[in-house]
């Protein structure tokens, strides 16, 4: 190959390798952070986790809200959560005389409802399933 082949080559790569750059800065997910509830500063495990028992569902709220779990259906009694009402963070983690005793392989579906604010009147629901091995 000559001199000028040589350099349509390089000239037809560079444009390939733009073309792909340019191509997945305009049409992958920008990776933009979940909009959460104003009431939710955090949750854990996130939406589509894949997670190994043992795990602990986990709502971080703003201080001086309560949270209600109904996960799989089951309504969480208020003794199985642990709450930090000072703090917002309220958590459940299965064990031994709890109504859930213990995560199944599989997906799960969390309901957190909370209530709080000035004169207890903002309320809301964040609903997410991760998938334990």
């Amino acid at each position: 190959m000559n001199t000028t082949g040589y350099r349509i080559t390089y000239a037809l790569l560079a444009l390939a390798l733009v073309a792909i750059i340019g191509g997945s800065v305009l049409f992958l997910p920008s990776g933009d952070p979940e909009q959460l509830p104003a009431a939710v500063e955090s949750y854990s495990p996130r939406d589509g986790d894949l997670v190994t028992n043992p795990i602990k569902v986990v709502i971080d709220l703003l201080p001086n809200y309560g949270v209600q779990f109904v996960i799989d259906g089951i309504a969480i009694p208020d003794e199985d959560v642990d709450s930090i009402i000072e703090t917002g963070r309220h958590q459940f983690t299965p064990g031994e005389g709890k109504v859930i005793e213990r995560w199944s392989s599989g997906d799960h579906t969390v309901v957190a409802s909370w209530i709080g604010g000035p004169s207890q009147i903002d309320v809301g629901t964040l609903v997410w399933t991760f998938t334990v091995q």
